[in-house]
């Protein structure tokens, strides 16, 4: 929301310095978190009694890998040849670097806990709180460093609030520091931190190379695709985040669950996914019109190319999960470090030659190698994907879904194609008999596992 706003008062160049600016944040936070969220979350999930002991120890590594990087981000700031005002708004959003990384540690308890209400209680507000406050500076005639800096002082809000969730609904937080024992974690980390650092790189490192190579204007055309598509990752993110802990749990207990809450997530995921591409491909032109307005028609079809991005990031969610769950994170460093090679050299070519076209291109063609890479070592260690028994009927409901919005797109407003388009497609996938009927049933059962355990 806070994009729409600055699109509609800074145009493409104020979107861009905001987002390059984020986008640094994003990598560097996730590098000073150091892979603490998927190591604690299988780690209190076996043991819930040691939270305390991990969170303390994970927290004080954080914080001092945070700090370490927040003083080489600011020896090497004045070296990238940046503008003014891009180079304040990083200045700005250094300082969110630590309660960033405290954040993602105290995550890692909720989603553990599965207590994950409080996140969305806390994450509500505070984005109702930024829009509030971004829109009340805007119409005051600040600027967009003005907007990161509000940014900041949300993720140490959140940070409060979740420290008191924490202590007032889970148990209390006490201190308990041994240096030894944090050598011992930062060591069991190493792969999961790796993971980390390149998952980092590998979020959005297209931004980052359109703010080296080419103007901000190019930053924030791109940038406006990415939020159209993107926003949409949040609902894979959720789910998986709700079902990694059962994953852990029945691989550690052996309950011969693993296969079939694998194959469902897959099916769910795939199943709102693929339509979501489809209609963001049909009607990717008025989208962009209404929510960036005029003067970014050449965010329409980076919006398009990145559509094909939504079901490989929901299908890859699953299996790189899959892996961890598995005690496996190995592979998927693997894959993540060819996968990152691929993307900085493609990305830089293609990028230095098409601008946020090519940076359109580069970010679905890279997921889908990541995809296939993670679906190899997954056959390799003898787990079935059966992704085109599970994906058929959908993917064949959301084409016919797309063939008739697009034919109609050109007549009807955007109002009018959502709801045909809604309606097209559960209609065919009922006419395909694209669920069995134990679907709902497992589904209640993966996302309810903390209810049964509270009652």
């Amino acid at each position: 929301m806070v994009s729409l706003l600055i699109s509609r008062t800074f145009h493409a160049t104020g979107l861009g310095i905001y987002s390059a600016a984020i986008a640094y944040y994003s990598l560097i936070a996730l590098a000073g978190g150091m892979g603490a969220q998927d190591f604690l979350v299988r780690e209190i999930a076996k043991d819930r009694s040691r939270t305390n002991h991990y969170v303390v120890h994970v927290s004080v590594v954080g914080t001092v890998a945070s700090v370490v990087i927040m003083i080489l981000l600011l020896v090497a700031l004045p070296h990238l040849g940046y503008s003014v005002e891009l180079a304040a708004g990083m200045y700005a959003v250094t300082l969110a670097i630590i309660p960033g990384t405290l954040n993602t540690v105290q995550h890692a308890v909720f989603v553990a806990h599965q207590r994950v209400e409080f996140v969305m209680y806390t994450r509500f507000v505070a984005i109702i709180a930024n829009i509030g406050l971004c829109l009340y500076l805007l119409t005051h005639g600040y600027g967009v460093v003005s907007l990161l800096a509000v940014f900041v002082v949300i993720e140490y809000l959140v940070m409060i609030c979740f420290f008191y969730f924490i202590n007032r609904y889970i148990g209390a937080l006490r201190w308990e520091f041994k240096p030894s024992f944090a050598l011992r974690l930062v060591w069991e980390m190493k792969t999961f931190t790796a993971l980390s650092i390149l998952a980092g790189l590998f979020a959005q490192p297209e931004i980052i190379i359109l703010s080296l190579v080419q103007d901000e204007a190019q930053v924030g055309f791109y940038s406006a695709a990415i939020k159209l598509a993107g926003f949409w990752y949040f609902v894979s993110q959720i789910y998986m985040t709700n079902v990694y802990p059962v994953l852990c749990r029945s691989y550690y207990l052996a309950d011969q669950k693993f296969q079939i809450i694998q194959d469902k997530s897959i099916k769910y995921l795939l199943a709102l996914s693929l339509p979501l591409t489809a209609g963001i491909i049909a009607t990717a032109e008025p989208i962009v019109r209404l929510f960036f307005g005029p003067g970014f028609e050449a965010s329409v079809l980076p919006l398009q190319i990145l559509a094909w991005d939504i079901p490989l990031a929901f299908f890859s969610a699953v299996l790189w999960r899959v892996l961890a769950a598995r005690d496996q994170q190995d592979s998927v460093l693997w894959v993540r470090i060819i996968t990152l090679f691929t993307r900085l050299g493609g990305g830089y070519f293609l990028i230095s030659w098409l601008a946020s076209l090519g940076a359109a291109i580069t970010a679905p063609a890279n997921l889908l190698l990541n995809t296939l890479l993670l679906a190899f070592y997954i056959k390799r260690s003898g787990i079935r994907i059966n992704f085109l028994r599970l994906s058929w009927r959908f993917a064949l409901a959301a084409l016919g879904m797309g063939i008739l919005t697009w034919t109609f797109s050109h007549q009807l407003q955007l109002w009018a194609l959502v709801p045909l388009a809604g309606a097209t497609y559960a209609v065919l996938v009922f006419l395909l008999k694209a669920f069995s009927p134990d679907d709902f049933a497992l589904f209640r059962k993966i996302w309810q596992p903390g209810m049964a355990e509270r009652s």
